[in-house]
């Protein structure tokens, strides 16, 4: 009988378990911010930070070259955050990131921003990631610019909110994205700014509830993010001798003459063999893509090369056609796409970049209307975005990163094109993308170098300057034919000469390649 009351009483302890679900206890956290000093808190350079009247104060005197973070000590995963925020110039930009974590010692973040400053108030951002997650207006509406306004952040699970005074701003649902991580204040690159982040509490494990709304009120505002996270059924891998074209304009076409993106992939494929093209056209849009005669339209140029990557890039110049012609891009772009998908091509979509009206000049000098200025290529990207999801293609926002780069404003040359230093800093936004975490160093160059001679010979083949006696309407020239036995073609066999010197270009490439494993 005894051994049958302890197995009655362990029994009962099963069930009481089995039938009551343990939950995390809610905690307000105490040590998070004392309201005096900063500690718990520390920044690459401190000199930025400072607390006045119990906020944390962020002041530049001049202008800021990249981001400064401050960031807690303290771990988050399911959290409340509730923050009085003072933007005092309205036009500068700041955020409040959280589960996030340090990019590198300069204190640089990755992950979840709670956005704030003009056009991008109550938005959730993802820094130095996936960019945008929810773009709505609805907290900017809320705002108040130049007075205090009251920011919340509610975090349980993979559900996300924020309200901005009262009013919800951000509801997004994100399978795989961060789970846990740290708060960090910024102060964004730009002029002199100051920002006050007034901290009145953070609660771990809290109820889920916030503007009033319950949490089944809440989970019925909930939507999946812009950006979903690159897991490993959507980052991008490549295989051996796989060949990869880039197809688009002219910032394409101006690609193969710093090679950055293609330097990127090869350095950070050092074991594979890979074919990178650039099938890129001046003048190409979704609507038309003029050709040579004799030359073979678009989509036969990426099968005649057994494309099996493909990033695409149209929208920039269509966006000059304004809004009301976003439908018949969108139509012309879909029809344009299904010529070149089958079913084992992936096909990449980089979005437009944005203008820079300020370089654009004429002749003349500046004009005084400038028609970059009103172009809405934000929405073409957003479009394009929208596109990428229904037809299954990858899609990589260029817009964002680039608007809020250090260096927006001096990214082209001429307002519409990328300068060198643009195509830089625009191939490393497409690799982070893809979860490359590689830069242009000087330990890049030697293999730069190295694709720059292979594109300048893949340009002397594939596309000649004098194609119409190659392969267009003069080909039954004289010109074009043996000076001795005028029925045999010389210029045919004279382009088969770079083929040897191509293929010699690429060994040396992978060459290059191997040296940066050794390197290592």
């Amino acid at each position: 009988m005894k051994a049958f009351k302890i197995n009655s009483k362990l029994i009962s302890v099963l069930l009481l378990l089995i039938g009551c679900k343990v939950f995390a206890q809610k905690k307000t956290d105490t040590a998070f911010f004392n309201k005096k000093d900063l500690t718990g808190w520390s920044a690459a350079n401190m000199q930025y930070w400072a607390v006045e009247d119990g906020a944390i104060v962020g002041r530049a005197t001049q202008k800021v070259e990249k981001n400064q973070f401050l960031w807690s000590d303290v771990k988050v995963a399911d959290f409340y955050l509730n923050v009085d925020v003072l933007l005092e110039c309205n036009d500068c930009n700041a955020g409040i990131q959280f589960r996030s974590k340090k990019a590198d010692a300069s204190g640089q973040s990755i992950g979840y921003q709670a956005d704030m400053g003009r056009d991008v108030w109550g938005r959730l951002y993802h820094e130095h990631g996936r960019e945008k997650l929810d773009w709505s207006d609805r907290g900017e509406k809320a705002v108040k610019p130049g007075q205090w306004n009251k920011y919340e952040i509610l975090a349980s699970g993979d559900r996300i909110w924020t309200a901005i005074n009262g009013k919800l701003a951000v509801s997004v649902k994100d399978p795989g994205g961060d789970p846990s991580g740290y708060i960090a204040l910024q102060i964004h690159s730009g002029d002199a700014q100051t920002v006050r982040y007034k901290i009145n509490s953070l609660v771990h494990n809290p109820k889920v509830e916030l503007a009033g709304l319950t949490e089944a009120q809440l989970v019925k505002e909930l939507k999946l993010p812009m950006n979903k996270p690159l897991g490993k059924s959507s980052s991008l891998t490549f295989k051996e001798n796989e060949v990869i074209v880039f197809a688009g304009g002219t910032n394409i076409v101006n690609m193969r003459k710093d090679c950055y993106l293609e330097t990127l992939l090869m350095a950070a494929n050092p074991h594979t063999r890979l074919h990178i093209w650039n099938l890129g056209w001046d003048g190409d849009t979704a609507y038309e893509q003029f050709r040579d005669v004799g030359f073979g339209k678009w989509s036969r140029n990426l099968d005649s090369l057994g494309a099996d990557v493909a990033f695409i890039q149209f929208g920039q110049m269509e966006s000059l056609w304004g809004e009301a012609a976003l439908p018949e891009f969108i139509n012309a772009y879909k029809k344009l796409l299904s010529e070149i998908k089958t079913g084992k091509r992936r096909i990449i979509l980089l979005s437009p970049i944005p203008f820079e009206p300020e370089n654009l000049n004429s002749r003349q000098g500046k004009l005084a209307q400038n028609p970059l200025i009103n172009a809405p290529v934000e929405k073409y990207a957003a479009a394009i975005r929208e596109l990428a999801t229904q037809e299954g293609y990858l899609y990589i926002d260029l817009y964002t990163p680039l608007q809020k780069s250090p260096l927006a404003g001096s990214l082209t040359f001429n307002g519409v094109h990328l300068s060198p230093e643009g195509q830089k800093v625009t191939a490393e936004v497409i690799v982070q993308e893809l979860g490359i975490q590689h830069r242009i160093t000087e330990k890049l160059e030697p293999l730069r170098k190295k694709i720059l001679t292979k594109n300048q010979l893949w340009i002397g083949y594939w596309r000649p300057g004098n194609w119409a006696f190659l392969g267009g309407d003069r080909t039954t020239v004289p010109f074009s034919h043996d000076w001795k036995n005028t029925e045999k073609r010389i210029f045919p066999e004279e382009v088969k000469g770079f083929q040897p010197l191509i293929l010699e270009a690429e060994n040396h490439i992978f060459e290059q390649q191997n040296l940066l494993v050794t390197q290592n």
